[in-house]
């Protein structure tokens, strides 16, 4: 007769046996899942930076369009943001 506790420990083995072969075929899936999300965000990051060029090429080209008596204060208020931006 075999005792218990060895075919309990039989048992642990295959079932850690077969959760590992479960995670091995399901890797590849997750790694395709991933790309695609990788892909995805890729996709917006491209479009917010799009849109934060044309944001700051209007902002910049707004001098060109202003009357000259107001170009003094527009840069006035732009300063304290171009300090910023260079700490």
């Amino acid at each position: 007769m075999i005792p218990l506790h060895l075919l309990a420990g039989d048992l642990m083995k295959k079932i850690a046996f077969l959760l590992a072969a479960a995670a091995v075929a399901v890797l590849p899936a997750i790694a395709v899942a991933k790309d695609k999300k990788s892909k995805q965000t890729t996709e917006v990051e491209d479009i917010a930076k799009q849109q934060d060029n044309t944001r700051r090429a209007v902002r910049d080209s707004l001098p060109l369009f202003l009357p000259s008596w107001s170009l003094p204060v527009y840069f006035s208020m732009n300063k304290d943001e171009h300090e910023k931006k260079k700490k």
